[in-house]
């Protein structure tokens, strides 16, 4: 049976049992419906972008200075604010054409039958109560954007005493200054089609052009240092792979054969994993997608071992030149996804402006904040939810005791109509949602969809004692435990004048198995272990720069350590999906959840950007579509077409055809149904 023949066959009542309904579904398994619908509950893909030259600019002289106007594959006013004067998607400098990929935002769905039309979802009273959205992180705020602008009303609840989920920015208490902050969460952002939303949020509807910096992503002073020998970016640049400078070579007493190290460990991005990547210049994404989930049942170490015939010594020394320990243990496609923003091979050759914002990353949720009509109420922690008035509600229970104050009452309920929670998965999981209808796969997927850890230690010294070394900006690495240092490229300020940049920097960057084991010290400031923490993290640093660690204890003023796993309202960092999870197990929370479908999902860890911000705003408007797609009686003003607005308003989305999206939502609908009438006879 072809989907098309599901979505006939499905769309019949079901008031009747099971066995009296004359339906080929009503006596098959979970197995035998997953083969029927498989090709609708699959990954999303993303709009390709367009040659800039094929734009076709709005202006008779072409585009103006400060950036570019939308490609013709957006409607004229797509993400765009009617209340803002100018259209133009303002970039950072210098933006790399696309080579050319097929005009429009979407190429042909590629699938094996025509489309039939989607059934309308069933009819309900116009709502009364509100949208409860739970959280207010990047996703949790940009949906209340879009329902502002649709006149739909909601209240946003988060759990903890703060805004902006993982757009955290720490400011240092001791010697305040302008500067005198670092990123825990979000840090820096690309210029590349990927985060397309993302500048659009920044520029055309908060109007932040002027409080962008650009992020210095490398510096020919900083430093590498393995197997105990330090040099610096500039000659490593300069020194020929067979060199093998880091001695690692078998000639050297070593155990990498000696041609790996003479072709270097970056040729896994071009010999190894190169004709992956390559996929995405030949193909539209969701060709090339589709091609890469045929190899998701592998980790790079797998695909290395048996497909290239990699040698295992080989495979953990790029492992640890151009990645995390044991990140290369997680899914393949995964770390294709990533590559693309790093080393987007659309733009080989081509240099990618990178911006990070003044004043952190917190000036985004800000002014996201600023921005809303109804603001959000923190310190409410969901704790369980239940379907209520006969399915035409859910009523979620909140916690206030984490809050400042002391309460007579410490929990509350609040009805809404429908609920987008853009809560972690694994904060999901500690929900009870015993009384809410969710579909295995949904169930499955909350469970086992695999979060990384990371962690972060930002220093604050009384001047920046890099600069004496030429580093402004950029990053050095090694293999001891803090792994990676992120130099600022922003500052300095009047508490501590007289530099190039502020004093305040990231002196661990870490994720995998590195930041598992210096976040098992994270305890508190003052702890044993945390002292143990910071001890080892200025041993490092001056073991990396050559310098006393007795001189930078010197110039020590005060530090800041974070550990995503241990934070309550996260319980990790962000999605780094296992073998085969992409194809099988992320796609269920894509669809909405419940018995009428009036609980969905949003949050990066529900799009294909995992740790971007622009993977949280994606899956925002994902969220608000099939609101509007499934629940069409939400619509404020039925004269007008509630779903052709939102994409005028918000645009196109760069994941999903709504097309496809409406018939992933359809299929979930009948699922759902045809379970519910087996559960009720």
């Amino acid at each position: 049976m072809s989907l098309p023949e599901f979505i006939t066959a499905t769309n019949v009542s079901l008031s009747s049992p099971p066995e009296n309904i004359d339906n080929p579904l009503s006596s098959l398994g979970k197995d035998a419906i997953r083969h029927f619908v498989q090709p609708y509950i699959r990954t999303p893909r993303n709009v390709p972008n367009v040659p800039d030259s094929e734009l076709e600019w709005d202006f008779p002289d072409g585009p103006p200075a400060s950036g570019h106007a939308l490609p013709h594959d957006l409607p004229s006013t797509s993400l765009h604010d009617p209340s803002l004067s100018s259209e133009s998607i303002v970039r950072p400098p210098k933006r790399p054409k696309d080579p050319g990929f097929p005009p429009g935002p979407f190429p042909d769905l590629d699938l094996p039958y025509p489309l039939p039309p989607i059934p309308e979802p069933p009819t309900y009273p116009s709502p009364t109560l509100p949208v409860g959205i739970l959280g207010a992180g990047a996703s949790g705020l940009y949906i209340a954007m879009m329902l502002d602008s649709l006149g739909i009303k909601y209240e946003i609840l988060e759990g903890s005493p703060r805004i902006g989920g993982r757009l955290f920015t720490h400011n240092f208490p001791t010697n305040q200054g302008k500067y005198q902050y670092y990123d825990v969460g979000a840090m820096r952002y690309p210029d590349t089609s990927f985060v397309r939303r993302l500048f659009d949020l920044a520029y055309n509807r908060l109007g932040l052009q002027e409080q962008t910096i650009k992020y210095i992503r490398a510096n020919d002073n900083a430093f590498l240092r393995y197997n105990g020998i330090t040099v610096t970016q500039a000659i490593k640049k300069a020194t020929p792979n067979e060199d093998d400078i880091f001695r690692v070579s078998k000639s050297n007493d070593g155990n990498v054969p000696d041609s790996y190290v003479d072709a270097g460990s970056d040729v896994l991005w071009t010999k190894y994993l190169g004709d992956l990547r390559q996929l995405f210049v030949d193909n539209s994404f969701d060709v090339a997608f589709k091609k890469l989930k045929e190899l998701d049942g592998h980790t790079i170490t797998s695909y290395l071992t048996f497909v290239k015939k990699v040698p295992y010594s080989v495979i953990k020394w790029m492992e640890t030149m151009e990645s995390r320990t044991g990140l290369f243990d997680a899914a393949l496609t995964e770390t294709i996804l990533a590559s693309l923003v790093f080393m987007d091979p659309r733009y080989e050759g081509r240099q990618i402006d990178w911006i990070c914002f003044d004043g952190g990353s917190e000036i985004l949720h800000r002014n996201m904040t600023e921005k809303i009509t109804t603001k959000p109420v923190l310190n409410h922690r969901a704790i369980a939810m239940r379907e209520t008035d006969d399915g035409k509600s859910i009523t979620v229970t909140f916690d206030l005791s984490g809050g400042p104050r002391k309460l007579a009452i410490s929990q509350v309920e609040k009805k809404y109509a429908y609920v987008i929670s853009t809560m972690s998965l694994a904060c999901l999981r500690m929900v009870n949602l015993k009384d809410v209808y969710l579909s295995n796969g949904q169930r499955d997927a909350m469970r086992q969809l695999t979060y990384t850890p990371s962690i972060k230690v930002g220093i604050q010294f009384k001047r920046p004692w890099w600069e004496d070394l030429k580093i402004v900006g950029g990053q050095s690495s090694t293999d001891l435990p803090i792994r990676d240092v992120v130099y600022p490229s922003y500052g300095p300020d009047d508490s501590h004048p007289g530099h190039a940049r502020s004093n305040c920097m990231i002196a661990s960057y870490n994720g995998m198995q590195d930041s598992q084991r210096l976040g098992g010290l994270m305890k508190g400031r003052g702890t044993p272990e945390e002292n143990v923490l910071l001890d080892l993290v200025m041993r490092d640093l001056a073991d990396l720069h050559g310098v006393k660690v007795d001189d930078i204890w010197k110039e020590f003023e005060d530090y800041h350590a974070w550990d995503w796993y241990r934070d309550s309202f996260q319980l990790g960092a962000f999605c780094q999906f296992g073998p085969g999870q992409f194809q099988e197990t992320y796609p269920y929370l894509t669809q909405p959840g419940s018995k009428e479908q009036r609980l969905y999902f949003a949050g990066d860890a529900t799009s294909s950007f995992h740790g971007w911000v622009a993977g949280a705003l994606n899956s925002g408007w994902r969220a608000v579509y099939s609101l509007l797609d499934t629940h069409p009686e939400i619509n404020p003003n039925p004269d007008e077409d509630i779903k052709e607005k939102f994409k005028l308003l918000w645009g196109p989305s760069e994941e999903w055809d709504t097309k496809e999206l409406s018939a992933h939502n359809y299929v979930a609908r009948r699922l759902t149904e045809l379970e519910l009438s087996k559960m009720k006879y």
